[in-house]
């Protein structure tokens, strides 16, 4: 039991010296510990396990290429035909990203195609590059097996896993904020201020890439002038915090008056009703205690599972137990690379700038304190049950154990079901199957993607699963190289079918869509209309939620012979992408 509580003390026993983390960021000095070969040989190869472990669960997720679930569609719909100054406009779908995600999005999609590999490859290379980055910054905080549980945890978390290969900007939030948190451990470590200047410059680069930056560098800011106000900071210090401060709250103005200001203008009332559930109820204090307890035991601590409705407690319960070991040894400046970014994203919530809670992705900038205050628990619960006459011995291997299992357990799962929801396998099932098919023995047009044509306006901006079935056609294009519609080629043999989406919640623009079709039909006989009707189901697969229909009309040139529609708006008669 001795034993243990040096290890969560960051003090352990025999031969190599090894400076005590603890003791580092409390502002300590002089203490030192040791630790005996075959233990640390073990430790770090358990360590290399969980991070190799880490690996390979994100790059399986990556590489069984999930269908688009909606959320990721109603981003990704914007990167199909938008120029990188249109990003700058405000996005389809009710979408709001950073605009230096967007332009990566963008740039990644016209280097390597629109696909969902392609769309995901950023965060996928952010997720591995962080888990790298997450030991070492880890090894600075944490020692024995309170590193070794918060490696784990970062390493097996489902939504650690689940982010690496989605097309959302979480992932990248979650990097950045830890390449923060690593430079001004390191300036800590060693108070090199060339650290605070390259938290400087990278401050541009950060809040342009992710909203949640700006939570991470503000928090990390106000620990930083706390240690040069408490330790007497030199005189460089003091310029390069002030610089780094200054270069904050530039790039906060300049990105926010470039792209946040329409975003914030064209969404912030839709955004506000969404997630009005998710600001705390600062003018019903009483109900503030409650509130907290709830958000914190649901889906703000979803690490390394949790969800929403309490299923989150046992993560809570860890993460108060490592508050309470943390705050009884005095470790303030520790909890205030927690608790600064996490308390500024309060008061944003308060203000009713941004939620709080409501979804693990709102908490991805705050994951890897998250899972370093979680290993504190562990450990701190393990050293109760030692005190209880349990074996530290099988304790310790029951925590590995269980961590692992449950890794294993999201990598089967993703491996059986490669998909969100079986509608979205489905969907992008029948693009694959229809519009490769279709597009050999005919000339296929979208109305939407091709032609422009729209006759539910509403439903484009509205978080219909139009934009799923705009992604799968524009995936399919670009993998099976199908080229656009070429009216010329029309003929009695070889029709034209125009290809309409439809969702039953919406309804069509009747006039605006018989319109369309007497345009056709002056050049056209229309010879075949099929509507093919696809149940979209909640993600149990029970619940009915809306019909979607894919209605396509077969054209042939009247009396056989090749014609042309009359311009498009645009003046195109031959379609091309």
């Amino acid at each position: 039991m001795k034993y243990w509580r040096h290890w969560l003390a960051g003090e352990q026993s025999t031969t190599t010296e090894l400076k005590t983390p603890y003791a580092c960021l409390s502002g300590d000095t002089g203490e030192t510990a040791t630790v005996s070969i075959p233990n640390q040989l073990s430790l770090n190869r358990l360590l290399g396990l969980f991070v190799l472990f880490g690996v390979l669960a994100r790059a399986i997720r990556y590489y069984l290429c999930f269908p688009l679930w909606d959320d990721e569609s109603f981003l990704c719909v914007n990167f199909i035909d938008r120029s990188f100054a249109q990003l700058l406009q405000p996005l389809d779908f009710h979408q709001v990203a950073p605009i230096l995600f967007l332009w990566i999005e963008r740039a990644t999609v016209k280097v390597f195609g629109f696909s969902e590999y392609s769309l995901r490859l950023i965060p996928f290379v952010c997720s591995i590059v962080s888990l790298f980055l997450f030991r070492r910054v880890a090894q600075q905080l944490l020692s024995g097996p309170a590193l070794l549980f918060a490696v784990a945890v970062f390493a097996v978390s489902y939504p650690q896993i689940r982010y690496a290969a989605e097309a959302k900007p979480y992932g990248t939030d979650m990097f950045l904020s830890l390449v923060m948190l690593s430079l001004i451990v390191e300036w800590y470590q060693c108070r090199n201020p060339r650290f605070l200047i390259g938290l400087a410059l990278l401050m541009p680069f950060a809040l342009g890439v992710s909203y949640p930056a700006v939570f991470a560098a503000g928090g990390l800011s106000l620990v930083a002038g706390s240690v040069l106000l408490r330790q007497k900071g030199t005189a460089i210090e003091w310029r390069a915090w002030t610089v780094w401060n200054v270069m904050l709250v530039i790039s906060f103005v300049v990105w926010f008056g470039l792209v946040g200001r329409v975003q914030s203008g064209a969404e912030g009332e839709f955004m506000g009703e969404y997630w009005k559930q998710n600001f705390p109820p600062v003018r019903q204090p009483w109900l503030l205690p409650y509130w907290l307890l709830k958000t914190h035991a649901s889906d703000f601590l979803a690490y390394p599972l949790g969800g929403p409705n309490w299923a989150s407690t046992l993560t809570l319960c860890l993460c108060l137990a490592g508050l309470r070991r943390l705050v009884a040894q005095k470790r303030f400046l520790w909890l205030g690379l927690l608790l600064g970014p996490v308390g500024l994203h309060f008061l944003a919530a308060a203000l009713q700038k941004y939620p709080y809670g409501g979804h693990v992705k709102f908490s991805q900038y705050a994951a890897p304190m998250i899972c370093c205050l979680i290993a504190v628990g562990i450990v701190q619960l393990l050293d109760w049950r030692s005190r209880y006459g349990y074996s530290m011995k099988h304790s310790f291997v029951w925590a590995c154990s269980i961590l692992l299992i449950i890794g294993l357990g999201g990598v089967a799962r993703d491996l059986i079901n490669p998909y969100k929801t079986r509608s979205d396998d489905r969907a992008r099932a029948f693009a694959r199957s229809f519009w490769l098919g279709t597009h050999f023995a005919e000339e296929v047009a979208c109305l939407k993607s091709d032609w422009g044509q729209d006759f539910v306006p509403e439903q484009h901006r509205e978080l219909s699963w139009s934009a799923h079935f705009l992604c799968n056609h524009a995936i399919e294009v670009g993998r099976s190289h199908l080229r656009s519609a070429d009216l010329s080629r029309v003929t009695a043999t070889r029709p034209l079918r125009c290809v309409l989406y439809r969702d039953a919640r919406y309804e069509l623009d009747q006039a605006k869509f018989e319109s369309w079709l007497a345009e056709m039909r002056q050049q056209y006989e229309l010879v075949a209309h099929e509507s093919i009707p696809f149940p979209r189901l909640a993600k149990n697969d029970r619940r009915l939620v809306t019909m979607e229909y894919i209605d396509s009309y077969k054209f042939v040139p009247r009396d056989g012979l090749p014609s042309e529609l009359p311009p498009m708006a645009d003046g195109r008669k031959t379609l091309s992408r």
